[in-house]
């Protein structure tokens, strides 16, 4: 178990939820970001003092159920509540037929080593898949183009799809109706 990253991990999500996420009224005395300990408490179903004693790094090693419990009170994804509980010392359940799971400390400890943006980033613990929406492309025809990325996954499939749009009247806008007309690149698959 890994007290640090635990206290951590449970902290930064509490603090990413605010009041309304949970159904709570905001209150005009709120001087904490996000949710308060009590609260999460309360919506996990376990007493404040034992979730606080998690957030400070100290009291007894939390059961698969205590965690489980905790993901529900945190309004965790499947990805994050699989890094709750790695982080409090238990195997994440089997799921699907991929290959192990591959623990890569050591490619974080470097790239935190090199990178400011980048250790700030994993210090947030945002677990789960995350794409840029915006992206610059160029094509060979009309040249560089800002579109927007949506991505369409299908669980089953193990398929993406991604979807581009651009912003109506924009240049990039102009130039994508253009590639409808223009079709296929010269020399590319038809």
């Amino acid at each position: 178990m890994d007290r640090a990253q635990l206290a951590d991990f449970v902290r930064t999500r509490r603090k990413g939820l605010q009041p309304e996420d949970v159904g709570l009224p905001r209150g005009p005395r709120r001087r904490t970001d996000g949710l308060r300990r009590e609260e999460i408490a309360a919506l996990s179903g376990i007493s404040t003092d034992y979730y606080s004693r998690i957030e400070q790094q100290r009291g007894p090693h939390p059961s698969e159920q205590m965690l489980a419990a905790l993901a529900r009170g945190l309004r965790l994804s499947l990805d994050e509540r699989d890094h709750l509980l790695v982080l409090g010392g238990y195997a994440v359940p089997q799921r699907s037929r991929r290959g192990d799971h591959v623990g890569a400390q050591g490619l974080v400890d470097a790239l935190s080593a090199r990178s400011e943006e980048f250790a700030r980033v994993w210090a947030d613990h945002e677990v789960g898949r995350r794409h840029s929406k915006v992206k610059h492309l160029v094509h060979p025809e009309v040249g560089e183009l800002e579109v927007y990325c949506q991505v369409l996954h299908d669980p089953d499939q193990s398929q993406g799809l991604l979807v581009f749009t651009a912003v109506p009247g924009s240049t990039s806008y102009e130039r994508l109706h253009l590639l409808s007309v223009l079709g296929p690149v010269v020399g590319g698959s038809q």
